[in-house]
């Protein structure tokens, strides 16, 4: 894992106020902006302004809940290539099967601590280290951080 990532621009998108405060928190004392929504509408409105480097998205949302919002972008060409971490109080693996099936790049089971967000937030942005030529399989990639 490399832990010196570039600051990026991330989105958090949790309808939980202190769980959205909490990881922004904690991503902008890494030197990252953190912007965030407590909706799907409002993560919406904030994509159509700007293309962030990741989404750390909740999954259990009132009305358009964060499966559905991945569905959504997954089919936009501009998310294609934005990691997108999915965080949920649902643990069992169907739940995880469900969110990587619709294009998520990880999978954090609430409550998570902060060295968890940290370390797959650094992953998926570093820069790939030198030794790094075959991709590995998500699984592998998780097993790691």
């Amino acid at each position: 894992m490399n832990t010196s990532c570039q600051p990026a621009t991330i989105l958090v998108v949790d309808d939980e106020q202190a769980y959205r405060d909490a990881i922004a928190d904690v991503l902008r004392s890494r030197g990252h902006t953190v912007l965030v929504a407590g909706s799907a509408a409002e993560a919406l409105g904030v994509l159509n302004l700007t293309t962030p480097e990741l989404i750390m998205l909740d999954i259990m949302m009132p009305g358009v809940d964060g499966l559905t919002l991945l569905r959504h972008l997954a089919s936009d060409p501009r998310f294609l290539a934005v990691p997108v971490i999915m965080a949920s109080a649902k643990a069992m693996p169907a739940d995880r099967f469900s969110a990587w099936e619709r294009g998520a790049s990880a999978y954090l089971t609430k409550p998570f601590t902060f060295e968890e967000i940290t370390s797959l937030v650094e992953y998926w942005l570093g820069p790939p280290e030198p030794d790094e030529g075959v991709p590995v399989a998500m699984d592998e990639r998780l097993a790691t951080v």
